[in-house]
């Protein structure tokens, strides 16, 4: 047997946190966008729109980033899982 083992279910569970926190890296991001009501005069209301938008942008990219870790770690699973069924049913085949 060799050394190395993956386990499904640790990667379902990872997945599972790298979703939720996407989600709140989501969560943040729309706090940013919300319109932050009266912020002072035309200048400075600008100046903060301009700051949180590029704030708002960069919690986005690592959102995605998260989501797309997320996504790449259930496939890692649902490929492990994929392989373990094909490797018992070919030693089943092999045994009989």
């Amino acid at each position: 047997m060799s050394g190395f083992h993956a386990d499904p279910q640790a990667l379902d569970a990872l997945a599972l946190r790298l979703a939720d926190t996407a989600e709140e890296y989501g969560a943040a991001a729309v706090a940013l966008e919300a319109p932050a009501g009266e912020c002072g005069p035309g200048p400075v209301a600008a100046a903060l729109t301009a700051l949180t938008g590029k704030w708002s942008g960069r919690i986005r990219a690592v959102e995605s980033d998260f989501a797309a870790a997320a996504t790449d770690v259930r496939t890692a699973a649902k490929a492990y899982r994929a392989t373990d069924a094909a490797a018992a049913e070919e030693l089943g085949r092999a045994d009989g």
